[in-house]
């Protein structure tokens, strides 16, 4: 999924008051696969904002989360990224316009969580996910996660080795209602 938000609204959609901030718009209950020449499962580009991406199955990509170039507002829960890169790669956002990451499984083929706002007054909100990699350990903002999260980050996620695609399958199966 790619969006571009280049154009201002000027609209009353989001709480029926005239304003620029759009409402909500929801990625839900999906199967991606981002095959030939993957780059993110979900593309926030340009500006993209106010997207609630959960409940779905991604794989492959270098990374599941993706904004650039003044994307804001993006939140990523309750997905299960599958042979991803890693779990996200986000750009700076403004003070009460961070993006969210959090109750996701990600299954990484990579070290890292991913690029984004790691301190700041705009810190991206990452939380409670559970990290998957070949080793069964994973970094966030440079430093191992176990560090990281006793400097108060990223409660609640865990790591893991990775599991087998039959547990990966069932977590998709349970996720998508098949």
């Amino acid at each position: 999924f790619n969006s571009w938000d280049r154009q201002p609204f000027y609209t009353t959609v989001r709480n029926g008051s005239a304003s620029m901030l759009m409402a909500w718009r929801e990625i839900h209950h999906n199967f991606f696969i981002d095959n030939y020449s993957p780059q993110e499962d979900v593309d926030n580009d340009d500006g993209s904002a106010y997207y609630r991406t959960h409940d779905n199955f991604l794989v492959y990509g270098g990374q599941g989360m993706k904004n650039d170039f003044g994307g804001h507002d993006n939140h990523h829960y309750g997905n299960v990224y599958a042979y991803v890169g890693r779990g996200l790669g986000v750009c700076s956002q403004q003070p009460g316009h961070e993006d969210f990451y959090y109750g996701n499984k990600v299954v990484t083929t990579g070290r890292n969580v991913g690029g984004f706002a790691c301190d700041g007054p705009a810190k991206t909100v990452v939380h409670s996910n559970a990290y998957f990699t070949p080793t069964g350990n994973i970094s966030e903002c440079g430093v191992p996660l176990a560090s990281w999260q006793a400097k108060g980050n990223d409660k609640g996620s865990t790591v893991g080795k990775l599991p087998d695609d039959a547990t990966i399958i069932g977590w998709a199966k349970d996720k998508l209602g098949f």
